[in-house]
């Protein structure tokens, strides 16, 4: 053996440790160039709701310092999980839920929900396509006669 093998064996060690903390470094820092997402679980887009307004949106954020529901802020857990209620409007829904990171990054992800309660209905009845006609002319003859008055 000669002299310079413990040489050898603390430099192998110490190249190998030091190209260990570079990947562990480049391993870790994939989740600050991702930057924030949101993952959406319930309630799905394009849902149509029909018991009752009042719903729960459920997911996940990662890598977010701040997120909010229509620009109301919201909490997550610990596990990143978020669950919020909202209240739906009969007919079309948007629901925005935005995500910023301590960088500034911003991501928006919108649900689309259409609310329709007990006696509403996405049927247009046959006699109501049939007598649309009658129904515009009578409209614009009445706002003409009332214009013409006036």
């Amino acid at each position: 053996m000669s002299n310079n093998t413990p040489k050898i064996i603390r430099n192998s060690f110490l190249i190998v440790f030091i190209i260990v903390m570079i990947s562990y470094a480049i391993y870790n820092s994939r989740i600050l160039i991702a930057g924030p997402q949101i993952n959406i679980s319930e309630p799905q887009n394009g849902t149509t709701i029909t018991e009752s307004p009042l719903i729960r949106v459920k997911g996940t954020a990662q890598n977010i310092a701040f997120i909010d529901i229509n620009d109301r802020m919201i909490n997550i857990d610990e596990n990143s999980l978020f669950d919020e209620p909202i209240l739906l409007y009969p007919g079309y829904n948007i629901i925005k839920i935005s995500a910023k990171d301590k960088f500034d990054r911003e991501i928006e992800e919108f649900l689309e929900i259409i609310y329709l309660s007990d006696n509403e209905s996405l049927e247009i009845p046959l006699d109501a396509i049939d007598n649309f006609d009658s129904i515009i002319e009578a409209t614009s003859s009445t706002s003409t006669e009332e214009s013409v008055e006036l």
